[in-house]
């Protein structure tokens, strides 16, 4: 048997050479890369620092959309049977008017008149509701006197316009200046025949002390084969008042609510 071989081999020359050709590329590196050793980078001088003012704040644009400067508003309304449907959307629906005129201008006055046939039983007068505690209690105050308002019958078609242009425009209005004051007409028939004439010239003297002044006409009539005569007279009559009054004519439009904002509201 032949005795094992003990010795430790822990180098053979295959392991031998591939170290020192690793160590020889180490050392051709360290002698290309000498020349590098010990440079720093050069020194950049340092520009002055100059302060820079904060950028002014922009202001935002103002809001572009729809504005109105203070207005006054008197609704001039037919109280007779024919316009029940029309006086409880203007009950059901004032406050929600005053509230889109207060977000469209910060002074709102408001004031209602109602007539019949020979009369003008109810009349609020304008008052400011802007936002506060009387503008609060004026408001109160016009919402209840338009509930007490009761419709009256009679026997024919003319009512007297008239006389509530006339109780509309005596109110206590104030200095107009800028304010926008507004006559809205809201009715189905038009004044009696003897009191054409005087109704205009009211129309046309309210509108004429001020630029900013005009009187609307909402026609509220339906046709009826039975009054279509009264009905075509009625409405020609309500383009007149507010051809007068430089405003707008409006037929009806099955929405008394929106109707009424197309006419207050400025675009």
């Amino acid at each position: 048997m032949l005795r094992r071989n003990r010795e430790i081999v822990i180098f053979n020359l295959s392991a031998i050479d591939l170290f020192c050709s690793g160590m020889g590329a180490v050392m051709v590196l360290m002698v290309l890369l000498m020349p590098y050793y010990g440079k720093k980078d050069p020194v950049v001088p340092l520009k002055p620092v100059v302060a820079v003012a904060p950028p002014k704040p922009i202001d935002p644009e103002p809001e572009k959309g729809i504005r109105v400067r203070a207005i006054d508003v008197v609704f001039v309304m037919d109280a007779t049977m024919s316009m029940n449907d029309e006086l409880e959307a203007v009950r059901s629906n004032m406050t929600s008017i005053v509230q889109v005129l207060r977000r469209l201008s910060d002074e709102v006055g408001v004031g209602f008149v109602a007539y019949i046939d020979r009369d003008v039983p109810w009349a609020i007068p304008l008052k400011p509701v802007t936002r506060g505690k009387q503008g609060e209690e004026n408001l109160r105050q016009l919402l209840k006197g338009i509930a007490e308002v009761r419709l009256v019958g009679n026997e024919d078609w003319p009512e007297d316009v008239c006389g509530g242009l006339a109780k509309a425009v005596s109110m206590s209005w104030p200095a107009s200046g800028d304010r926008r004051q507004i006559l809205v007409l809201i009715g189905d028939a038009r004044t009696h025949p003897e009191d054409r004439d005087r109704s205009l010239a009211i129309v046309r003297k309210w509108v004429a002390a001020s630029p900013n002044r005009s009187v609307n006409a909402l026609y509220t009539g339906k046709p009826n084969p039975k009054w279509l005569g009264e009905f075509e007279e009625s409405k020609r009559y309500f383009q007149e008042v507010a051809t007068t009054g430089k405003g707008q004519y409006l037929g009806d439009q099955g929405d008394l609510l929106g109707s009424l904002l197309d006419i207050l509201i400025v675009r």
